[in-house]
């Protein structure tokens, strides 16, 4: 049995197919991992900050009550959050994967939203009307931050947090988008010692770009995660060959780290926007540039955001959470989630993130 499904088919082969999800989880693997991990620590050649302010501006915003959606049969949906967005741009046009949980439920019982607005509609307050594109299926699912490919914008990565027993897992999709999603494919790991598996939770995973995809695996019983790279195939990822990325990991007084997209900046360049979450659980969003073969080349020391007070106070505050990134002129523009409730669109002139950036040599 593969690692894809079908949307459309009946509930008892959705059953079954989660069955192989969970019987697919290597909790080995996650040990093989950890120890990497250990090599790494302390062969950081960065020593980050977590002061200062934004590089970052505000450009626009949206909240819940502006949000106007239904499902597939025509009924209304009232959302009580809309974060955690993904943002791509096609010459005018921007289009947008929105993070959403309907009133009276939670953080995590959320699906996800498309819609399409042009660019020079995401600013001030903006007005979103969308329909359901990824959404849960079983009682114990949650459908969370979706991520663009940067090199295929047809293909969205997306979360599948599933609470079914106290050995809950949380598995990374990915999934072709023409209108609708038809089918979803776990990211799936391959060794020459277990062949073909699922790690228990990387969440924040995604492609780096065409050759490399960006795992951040999650150990679960030691309360932190990680910034890993691997060569990949499709959804499918060499385990044998995945990194610990040192320069990305928690330092002193950071309890962890985890990718956030990847923009292509150039023919051969991807920047990486990553985030540290510190001691207080305030999140700071940082960038790497990395080669077309995954070369670490630069790295920025102070932030690129910083949660700003008193911008929003809702679910937990001083969280800012990126799920996307597109190049609009010589803009970038940056989505994000505030507090675990808004979506936030900020912009950042090229040339000024770029200078920011400290190249390891040269």
């Amino acid at each position: 049995m593969s690692f894809k499904l079908n949307l459309s088919e009946e509930l008892k082969k959705i059953e079954e197919y989660f069955d192989h999800i969970f019987s697919s989880v290597n909790l080995e693997a996650n040990k093989v991992l950890y120890d990497k991990f250990l090599e790494a620590r302390g062969r950081s050649k960065l020593s980050r900050k977590r002061s200062g302010r934004s590089i970052v501006r505000m450009r626009g915003y949206i909240i819940p009550l502006d949000v106007k959606v239904s499902s597939s049969r025509d009924i209304p949906i009232i959302p009580s959050i809309v974060s955690n967005p993904a943002l791509g741009v096609k010459g005018d046009e921007a289009y947008i994967y929105l993070r959403i949980a309907s009133t009276g439920s939670t953080f995590s019982r959320t699906f996800i939203v498309y819609t399409t607005l042009r660019v020079e509609e995401l600013r001030g307050r903006i007005q979103v009307k969308g329909y359901p594109l990824l959404y849960a299926i079983m009682p114990y699912e949650c459908v969370e931050d979706p991520r663009i490919d940067p090199d295929t914008p047809q293909l969205l990565y997306h979360v599948r947090a599933l609470y079914r027993t106290q050995a809950s897992s949380v598995i990374t999709f990915q999934s072709r988008v023409n209108g609708r999603v038809d089918e979803i494919e776990a990211v799936y790991f391959y060794s020459s010692k277990w062949g073909s598996f699922l790690l228990q939770d990387y969440r924040d995973t995604f492609p780096l770009n065409r050759g490399f995809m960006a795992i951040r695996p999650y150990f679960k019983d030691r309360g932190f995660g990680v910034i890993a790279i691997g060569p990949r195939e499709g959804a499918k990822v060499e385990f044998d060959e995945m990194e610990i990325v040192p320069e990305l990991l928690p330092q002193h007084g950071e309890l962890k780290s985890g990718g956030n997209a990847s923009l292509k900046i150039s023919r051969n360049e991807y920047l990486l926007i990553y985030h540290i979450v510190d001691n207080h659980g305030i999140y700071y969003t940082y960038a790497a540039l990395f080669s077309d073969d995954a070369e670490l080349l630069a790295l920025m020391e102070e932030p690129l955001i910083v949660p700003d007070i008193g911008v929003y106070s809702g679910r937990r505050p001083s969280t800012v959470f990126v799920c996307g990134a597109a190049k609009y002129g010589n803009i970038i523009l940056i989505s994000a989630g505030r507090d675990d409730e808004i979506s936030i669109i900020y912009e950042v002139e090229e040339e000024k993130l770029l200078s920011k950036l400290k190249y390891l040599r040269g």
